[in-house]
């Protein structure tokens, strides 16, 4: 997958030898069903007309530029990790424009013009309730009247669990709260992230205790002890997270694992939540 980092300055746009693609738009955090529907749509057609798969998304989320006094957002899938994902399911091209002031005052018909038909789009594939442009002024309607005679649009709609639309505000709500083993509903797969492992020793009751370091931009639970299912080198382990400590620049997962375990610090790990426990007994284990 080729990844093209886009910034939208006053002085024009960055040239890149353009050929005809399909598109898929959106943020695509998660990744969840509605995501995965919508890119699987766009590698169909992509196939059909036998051009090339491409993916525009923006970074950072828009919340962070509008609104100075939040903090930082946080992630279910942050850059990273969202190339990855995207690779895997044959997205052959990833435009990812940054999302700042001046990209944010385009209107609807530039970005059309200077995103779309400049990068050689023939195909939109796009969520029902997709925005884009100033003030999110532009909507599939007024994209499939801009696309007349240019290029065709593809709607996909609303997927839902409950009688409740999947998305991404649904899904960083239920992460946030602990609720860990719904979100397969949702994604069609638990909830993952993925670091180093930066501390390890045993303990006095024969577990091991692992320190993971991940991203500081990855959305994790809320306090409390956590059923979980480790990956390192392709053998899993077992074990609780028993506290999260969240810094300024990185989050630490403090881990206890039933199996044996002897790996050395560095080791890349990927984190799978699955539910939310209380563990009799594990409040007297002393972590510092």
């Amino acid at each position: 997958m080729e990844t093209i980092y886009l910034e939208h300055s006053n002085t024009g746009l960055s040239f890149i030898e353009s050929q005809p693609c399909v598109f898929a738009l959106g943020f695509f955090d998660g990744v969840h069903f509605g995501h995965q529907r919508l890119i699987q749509t766009a590698k169909r057609i992509s196939e059909e007309k036998g051009v090339p798969l491409a993916v525009m998304t923006f970074y950072p989320h828009p919340r962070q530029v509008f609104d100075k006094n939040n903090a930082p957002i946080k992630y279910l899938t942050p850059l990273h990790r969202k190339q990855e994902v995207l690779r895997n399911m044959g997205v052959d091209k990833l435009f990812i424009v940054k999302f700042d002031p001046n990209f944010a005052k385009l209107s609807p018909e530039d970005f059309v013009e200077q995103y779309l038909i400049y990068y050689g789009c023939i195909h939109v594939v796009a969520g029902y309730d997709y925005t884009y442009g100033y003030k999110g002024h532009g909507n599939i309607e007024t994209l499939k009247k801009s696309g007349q005679g240019r290029f065709e649009v593809t709607v996909v709609n609303k997927i839902s669990y409950n009688k409740e639309k999947i998305g991404s505000t649904q899904i960083r709500q239920l992460v946030s709260e602990g609720e860990m083993e719904i979100i397969p509903k949702h994604l069609g797969s638990y909830y993952k992230v993925n670091g180093y492992i930066a501390r390890s020793h045993l303990l006095k009751n024969d577990m091991q205790e692992l320190v993971i370091k991940i991203d500081a931009d990855y959305l994790v639970p809320q306090e409390g002890h956590y059923q979980i299912q480790l990956n390192v080198h392709n053998i899993l382990y077992h074990g609780t997270i028993q506290k999260i400590s969240i810094r300024d620049n990185y989050t630490l997962l403090y881990a206890y694992i039933y199996e044996d375990f002897n790996l050395s610090i560095g080791s890349l790990v990927d984190v799978k939540w699955l539910k939310s426990i209380y563990v009799p007994g594990m409040e007297n284990i002393n972590v510092v």
